[in-house]
């Protein structure tokens, strides 16, 4: 019988049997109605009391067994030391199974992650313990959630403790400084390096290290907490040291020789009588030593970017005008490339103050890669607009493209395309980069890859 079913008969029985037994006494008792009710509520304790029983044995006590065993299982955890024994009605016994069934499977799956858990924070323990680099976890507040022992001796804290906060417990006084910054400031990503004087007899550079930081959120945590990185990049300074110095000796060294070069060639088509095959032979040389010229302002003009020792001469530029220069020096060679080379005035003059020769470099340079790179039969246009109060470059082309994921990279120092290696210095960008920062502007690229690319710059007006 369902248990729904039993509870009414249950509850009709111990309702009507009071009113029967009244019935039956006051019809024995004649007038005497107290006695009569007196012997009904005493006989109606019976089953009432039985009605209680019944539904406290086979409803009420296996609830709360199974209420109770249900707080004992999630206080262990979720571990099940033993099932619910099975009590009560029928139905009450089919739903204790159930909730075995159920408070078994879910102590099987947390046992199961908890393994997957466990096995995975061992595989990452071993990495961030292997690798080079100091690894840093960090809260809201500056305390230590995690670091690998590089770190730890990076520096200058003896062991991972409890108490440790950054950057209170650093003891190398050449990284508290920078972590400092890093952990005051609201910034998403950071960026900084250190040097470490050389100390010891052995010792004989000084050491010099890149710190890395990004936010990163936990669900423990209210605020974003940091994961920090510290590279020793001493060997890479080293080697950046060395190719400056090569540069630099290049530089000196190639100006006096590609200039006679230039002079003889020109001189050359003045003097000698022309004819197909020296013409185009005087043409090659020419562009050849125009495009290693270029090549070489290149690397003059970035390392004086960097060093900051270059000085701007702002003055007055018509940006059509400068365009049109550009235009007309690139069009030869875009003629022998068979490639339609275009360029777009804007509609109205647009004057704005700038260094005239290191602008028209960089529009130099981002039109040279666009005939660089475009096959023939493709396109390349230049134009400029007034947007917003800057006057917006752009030079668009039908060449290969540039991925996603490198289109950022394109802008940093000896950054090329591994198709590209063997096609330059990698300095084109990241000087045009520079010389646009060096006048308050930004610089930016569109691509798709396999549909061309289109790289704009912009400059304040005022």
């Amino acid at each position: 019988m369902k248990a729904k079913y039993r509870l009414i008969l249950i509850i009709a029985g111990a309702s009507l049997a009071p009113v029967l037994v009244f019935a039956v006494c006051a019809e024995v008792a004649g007038s005497g109605y107290l006695y009569a009710l007196s012997i009904a509520i005493a006989a109606a304790l019976l089953p009432a009391f039985f009605a209680a029983r019944s539904v406290t044995g086979g409803l009420l006590l296996p609830m709360a067994n199974m209420t109770s065993g249900m707080k004992c299982f999630i206080k262990a955890d979720y571990r099940l030391d033993s099932a619910l024994p099975k009590e009560g009605w029928p139905e009450a016994g089919s739903l204790i199974s159930a909730l075995n069934r159920v408070m078994l499977e879910l102590s099987a799956y947390r046992a199961f992650h908890l393994n997957q858990l466990v096995d995975e924070r061992t595989k990452a323990q071993a990495l961030i313990e292997t690798i080079t680099d100091g690894i840093l976890l960090t809260d809201d507040r500056g305390r230590l959630i995690y670091s690998n022992q590089i770190a730890l001796k990076l520096l200058g804290i003896p062991k991972q403790e409890a108490n440790i906060t950054l950057p209170g417990s650093v003891q190398q006084k050449e990284f508290s400084s920078a972590i400092s910054g890093i952990m005051a400031s609201q910034e998403d990503y950071l960026k900084g390096e250190v040097t470490v004087p050389c100390q010891g007899e052995d010792c004989s550079i000084d050491k010099n290290f890149r710190i890395t930081s990004r936010q990163f959120f936990l669900a423990t945590l209210k605020r974003p907490g940091r994961v920090i990185c510290i590279r020793d990049v001493t060997v890479e300074k080293e080697i950046e040291s060395a190719r400056e110095t090569f540069f630099h000796m290049i530089t000196h060294d190639m100006r006096a020789p590609l200039t006679s070069i230039r002079g003889y060639a020109q001189l050359m088509q003045k003097h000698v009588p022309p004819s197909p095959r020296t013409g185009k032979c005087l043409q090659n040389i020419l562009y050849s030593s125009t495009r290693l010229n270029g090549m070489i302002e290149d690397i003059l003009t970035t390392m004086k970017l960097e060093s900051g020792e270059m000085a701007l001469r702002p003055a007055v530029i018509d940006a059509g005008e400068l365009c049109a220069r550009v235009f007309e020096v690139h069009e030869p060679l875009a003629e022998r490339k068979e490639i339609k080379f275009s360029v777009l005035p804007p509609p109205e003059k647009i004057a704005f103050s700038a260094d005239d020769v290191l602008i028209e470099r960089v529009i130099t340079n981002l039109v040279g890669n666009s005939l660089k790179f475009t096959r023939p039969g493709g396109t390349v246009g230049l134009s400029c607009r007034e947007a917003s109060g800057e006057v917006v470059f752009s030079v668009e082309d039908t060449g290969p493209g540039i991925p996603k994921e490198k289109q950022k990279e394109v802008f940093e120092k000896y950054a090329q395309m591994q198709e590209h290696k063997y096609m330059g210095f990698g300095l084109g960008l990241a000087m045009c980069r520079m010389a646009v920062e060096l006048h308050k502007g930004r610089i930016w690229v569109e691509s798709e890859e396999g549909k061309g690319s289109k790289f704009s710059f912009a400059i304040p007006i005022g």
